[in-house]
Formats: structure tokens, sequence, C-alpha cells
């Protein structure tokens, strides 16, 4: 709302839309309400400006009584009284602005027999796709203040999440910028994300306030920007992923602590701050004594003692200490508790190491004796309490692997600190890189069943990990649900929150075992993603087979199976059945995966992949089971016959009937010769000659066998073949018997 007076006009309007997109048909709405101490209103004059352009407009009231003239791009109304304590309206429609985007002003002028008043009304313009650039939230004295309160929609790449901090930034004509969403959005790293949500600065950080996700896809982390100096670490780059070099610590802490703002220096005597977010994965270490490169997102804490801009770190790496030990990669991923196992920490430094130490609680001395820098053993061993270290002097390295061989461990994970020197007189100095080894419960025994068909597991709290089957939104957005493969078995991972959890994901969750309605789930409190794999094949299920408690949670693929009834609803999404061979399967699809059901009818052939998921509300839970689709390239119609003859036409008018009571109509054309037209079941067994040696023509099949026995319902299969004087063709097209 605008307010501006002079003389005996006292005005508001408001901007219905004060963001409105440039080339994007559209409409603006200005309401005008006069206060009680105005005098009457008898002309108002709106200019859009030379930029823009409007086809048409509409008013309410007390402009309907107005004379109205009109260019493309400006109003005026007339011959009207508009009153105090009134109000009047006028709303244009395909408006259009050709200038680029930023902020515009529209003229008004109000007058009456006395008085007149200009004044401006301020238009943020905007992408064609309706998205404010992210650099507009930070112009100060332009955009930003016309943008606070509004309900906007951003595009932009996401570059770290921190809790209920996702750190988006886009770049828009050669200016990188950045945004905070707020709230528990589900994102990861690499989204793409087009949200839309209040525009709610905090502390003088820019927030959009629990946005709605509108798009979301995988592109890939944003790099960092190179930033020279903490002093243009500011404003500009708020919510940025940013990388300073040659920074060092203005403080004597013994340690880095977490949830402080902690001062620093560049190599400009800059001064500016590195913040430990309590949700990263960096936790407190001793300061290093030289300069170090510093990767993080720009974040603000502002307040009555000024603005403070700080850098936070997402993950160990973003700190690049040269003096200091980094770790590159752990293999594996996790191994299974309670087996031994072998690991691989994969070390580098910028210098040779004169020193170095690994220390850990968890490892017997035996293991770290065992222990390997490549190919050298420790020089010896030391122990403190319940910590145990092995010491490596002069390995000289800058790159190289550490390796262990560990026993059965009952632990969910166990953390390897790592000390190192590059004076063999100088002393260890802690890395901030501390690789944590997982062990986690194989999904194999989560999903052993009792008599009931449900979990032996259930109200237990494990560690599970493995890749990812399926995206979590696929399925859901309000709440996270999706299945997780570890070689040994897949099973549900649920939360009540949402994480936009990827397909291919390596992670680790911790869980309680839980049954719902017979699904077993692991009901998650904690995820870690680890890295990125690639996703099984899926099992293919064999003809004549169901799917059943053994398959749950694994990914299954059905080849060619024949379609036999309409998509209809169940739930949020719709279901299906498929007859592979005998066995019927139902296929339950999401309407998230965007999977396209309107060719999905009786009689045609597709072929399936997806999860194996249960909904059975009553013990025992042996049925219920569902084929959960993932996207639209997981069901895939199989095009026209099963096997198809150019010159051999077969229709059937009927193919899926009840048996004894219809019959199905087979019309077969094609060349003269001598013809076999014959029904199979679906395990490739003779049901019935319909016609042997005869020729082309019309025939009936009511569902019997040879012996004049009604079949059971089912899928069968009708195999016309002839054989001419230039050989033989055939034609296989499905016919499906249901019951009364």
């Amino acid at each position: 709302m605008f307010l501006f007076v002079l003389g005996a006009i006292e005005v508001s309007v408001v901007a219905e839309g004060k963001v409105i997109p440039r080339s994007t048909p559209w409409v603006l709405t200005l309401s005008f309400s006069l206060t009680s101490t105005s005098d009457p209103v008898n002309y108002i004059e709106i200019d859009l400006g030379d930029s823009a352009t409007f086809s048409s407009y509409t008013t309410d009231g007390a402009f309907n009584y107005a004379l109205v003239s009109t260019t493309s791009n400006s109003i005026s109304f007339s011959s009207f009284s508009f009153p105090a304590g009134g109000s009047a309206q006028v709303s244009f429609r395909d408006i259009v602005f050709s200038s680029s985007e930023g902020l515009r002003n529209l003229n008004l002028r109000l007058a009456n027999g006395t008085d007149t008043l200009d004044l401006n009304v301020p238009v943020v313009v905007v992408r064609s796709d309706t998205t404010v650039p992210l650099k507009f939230f930070h112009n100060i004295l332009t955009e930003r203040p016309v943008l606070v309160g509004e309900r906007v929609r951003v595009k932009g790449l996401v570059s770290a999440v921190l809790g209920n901090k996702t750190y988006i930034q886009d770049t828009f004509r050669d200016t990188v910028a950045g945004l905070v969403l707020y709230g528990g959005v589900g994102a990861y790293p690499g989204e793409l994300l087009i949200a839309e949500g209040e525009f709610a600065p905090y502390r003088g950080l820019e927030e959009i306030s629990y946005p709605n996700i509108l798009h979301r896809e995988f592109v890939g982390v944003p790099d960092p920007t190179i930033v020279d100096g903490l002093n243009r670490a500011r404003e500009r780059y708020s919510g940025v992923l940013v990388r300073i070099d040659s920074v060092r610590f203005d403080t004597n802490l013994l340690y880095v602590p977490v949830g402080q703002n902690i001062p620093i220096v560049d190599r400009y005597a800059n001064s500016g701050n590195l913040y430990i977010d309590r949700y990263s994965e960096v936790e407190s270490f001793p300061p290093p004594d030289t300069i170090f490169d510093l990767v993080g997102v720009i974040d603000e804490d502002s307040g009555s003692s000024g603005n403070i801009y700080r850098i936070v770190p997402r993950r160990p790496s973003d700190l690049i200490f040269y003096n200091s030990v980094m770790v590159t990669g752990v293999q594996p991923y996790f191994a299974v508790r309670g087996k031994a196992s072998s690991w691989k920490i994969a070390l580098r430094s910028f210098n040779p190491v004169a020193k170095f130490k690994a220390c850990a609680s968890g490892i017997s001395t035996g293991e770290l004796l065992e222990s390997r820098l490549g190919s050298r053993p420790p020089d010896s061993l030391l122990t403190l309490a319940d910590t145990s270290c092995a010491i490596f002097w002069n390995p000289s390295f800058t790159e190289d692997t550490l390796f262990l061989n560990l026993g059965a461990k009952d632990l969910d994970s166990i953390t390897i600190l790592l000390y190192s020197s590059l004076d063999t007189l100088g002393v260890f100095k802690r890395s901030v890189f501390s690789p944590r080894l997982y062990f986690t419960v194989p999904i194999e025994r989560i999903q052993a069943y009792g008599p009931d068909n449900t979990s032996e597991m259930v109200g237990q709290s494990v560690l599970v990990g493995g890749v990812i089957l399926a995206d979590a939104s696929s399925f859901s957005t309000s709440n996270t649900s999706t299945y997780i493969y570890d070689g040994t078995g897949g099973v549900n991972l649920f939360s009540s929150n949402f994480l936009g959890l990827k397909e291919g994901m390596i992670v680790v969750a911790l869980g309680t075992v839980a049954e719902y309605n017979g699904l077993t789930e692991v009901v998650f409190s904690s995820v870690k993603v680890l890295g990125q794999g690639h996703v099984p094949a899926p099992f293919k299920l064999e003809r004549g087979i169901s799917l059943s408690e053994d398959l749950e949670g694994s990914l299954v693929k059905l080849d060619t199976v024949i379609v036999t009834s309409l998509p209809s609803y169940a739930g949020i999404g719709k279901s299906f059945t498929v007859y592979n061979g005998t066995a019927p399967v139902t296929v339950y699809v999401y309407p998230n995966t965007g999977i396209n059901l309107n060719e999905i009818e009786p009689g045609t052939y597709v072929s399936v992949i997806g999860v194996v998921g249960q909904y059975d509300n009553s013990p025992p839970y042996t049925s219920g089971y569902q084929l959960l689709p993932r996207k639209a390239a997981d069901l895939m119609a199989v095009p026209g016959d099963v096997y198809e003859s150019p010159e051999l036409d077969v229709q059937i008018s009927k193919n899926v009937f009840i048996g004894g009571k219809e019959t199905a109509r087979i019309e077969v054309y094609g060349p003269v010769g001598s013809y076999s037209v014959r029904i199979y079941d679906g395990m490739g067994r003779l049901v019935k000659t319909i016609v042997e040696g005869g020729g082309a023509g019309i025939y009936e099949w009511d569902g019997t066998n040879e012996a004049g026995r009604l079949m059971p319902p089912g899928i069968y299969a009708l195999v016309v073949i002839v054989h001419t004087n230039d050989g033989s063709m055939r034609v296989v097209k499905p016919l499906m018997v249901v019951a009364k």
C-alpha cells in the first residue's frame, strides 16, 4: 500500500501483483481509496510508461461511471465523482513490458476542481517465466523494498543445505546472486529449484519463508565463485557459494567452536567471519597456524551491532589446509555390522608429511598393528584410555592410502582421527578431516519375517545403508517414502518430513524398524548421503510368478505382460492388473511419477519396472503386493501384436470375455493356404484347436477346452498360422477369460 497526501487529496493505492513478468500476458490491478478528509476526485490518469502496453481493462467502483480514454500504454477517467471514503479499481489485462527486467514506476495523476496530485506506484518487472532474479532481493535502494512481504517465485541452483536453510543461486546477466529458502523443502545440493513463497528477510539474510517447491531437477552442484578478499564477500554475494584464498584465523582459540562467529583475516588484512553451522559436516577443530583457502556460502547475522557477514563451510573439504592431511575418499561406503571388514581411506597433503598418526576408539591395537599406510606398517603404537593410535614416522607422502582390516564390530560407526606434522620436530596437528566408518544391518535381516509375515526386528533401532532405488518425490512430497537396496535386499525408508532423496544416492540412515499395512519400513531419524552410485538392474520375474514377501522392497521387471483391467483410482494414485503368464500382478502408479496411463487398457501388452511394495491392512499380511513404477520410462507399452505378419490379419472383436456366457469373435484374413487356429494357456499348453487345415474366415471361442470344460479365468494366447506355397506366417494375440 502506498499513501500519498497533497492539499485536500489523500489517497492510498494498492497494486495487486506488484511483481509481474516482462513478456508474459498478465493482469495488473490498482485499487484506489480516499480517506475521509479528502475532497472528491473527478479525474484520474494512469501512465504505464513507454515500455509497457496493455490490450484491455476492467473497472470497478467509482470508475464504472467514468468517461474513459485510452492509448496503448495509458488510461484516463473523467466526468465521475470519487468521494471521500469511496474506492475504485482498474485492472490492466495482457500487460506486457518490452524493456528489461527491474523496477518500474507507474505515473498517476489525480485531480479535482482545486487540487492536483502526481504520484508514482513502483512495480517490479521480472522474467518471462515469472521468477524474480535473485539479485533483485539485494538491491537495497530499488527492487528489494518493493519485494519485502510479497509472495514471489524464484529459480536457483542449490549449493548447500544446512538445517532449515537451503541456499540457492542463479546467474542473471553475468551477475551471480543467492538467496535462502527457509523451511524443510527437502532439497539436495545440485538440484535446480523453482519455489514460491513470501520474501521475509531475517537478521539481514534474504529468505523466502516456507516456500512451495514447484519444480526440481538435478543438474549438478555449482562451482564456487572466486571472491578476491573478505571485503567483497558482502551483500552482493549473500547466499552464494564462494571461495576465498589465503585467509587465516585472527584469534588465539585452542579449538574453532561450532555455532559462533570466528574472526578471520585475508591476505589484504580485510576482516570477516567463519561460522561452523551445527548442521554442516564440519566439527570443532584446532585452528591451523598458517593460511588456508576457504569455501562456503555467505550468510548474514545482522542485528543491533551492525551487519555481520560470515562464510559457512559445508564439509571438511571446504577448508583447504596446506599443512593438514585431507581425506579424498573412503571405500567401501559402509560394511556389514558383525562381520570382518577391510577399508581404504585415500589421503592427500599439499606438502610432504613428516609425521602421521591415525587414532580411533573401537579399533584394537592388534588391528592397528596390521594397518598399512601404502605398503608400510606403523612405526609405533600408542594407547590412551579407550583410544588407540598408529604412528608413522617420516612417511613423506603427498598422496597415499590408509588400509585397515577390522574384525567384527557391534557398532554403528567408528570415527578415525587424523594427525600430521610437516616437521619431524613439530607437534602433531589434528586434521579437520575425520573419516567415519559405518557398520550397517543387512536389509535381508530386517526383511526376515515370522509367521505373520512381519519383520522379526520390529521396534529395534538399526543403521541401514544402500543405494536409493527411486526419487522420494515420485511417491510423496509431504513425507519421505522411498526404497533402499544394499545387495542383500530392499526396504522402505520413511520419515514424516520430506527429504528429496534421489535415485542413485548412496546413503546410511538411522531409524527404527516398523510395519505399515504389511510393508516393512525403517522410520529414520537421520540420513547421510555418502556419494552417488548405480541402481542395480531389476530382477526379472519369471512367467507364472507373482509378487511375494520375499521380493518386498526390491526392484523387479515384468517383461511383455498383458493388461487385464483399466486403471482406476486407489488412494492418491491409480492401479491396474497385469498377468505375468497365469499370475496376476497389481501395478500402482503414483501421480508424481508423470506416467501417462491413457494407452493402458485391457488387451494391451506392457513392460513394467518397479519397486515391490505392499498395502494389506489385516494379518497375516499375505496380500496387497504392488509393483510401483518410479518414472515414465518404467512403464512402456509394447506396440502392436506380440508377433506380426504383414499379409496375415487377425481381428478379435472381444478379447476380454466371460467364459461360458460370452464368446470371442475371431476374424482371420490372409492369403490362400492351410490355416491353423489354436488356443494355448499361459504355460504354453494347448487348450483347444479351433480349426486345423481350414481356410481364412470367422471363428469363435467360448472359453472351453477340447473336452468342453470351462477354462479358469486367466490369459490365453490365440495362435493363427497359415502355410502357403511361399512359406508360413504366424500371428499371436491375447485372449482374456474373466469370471462371471
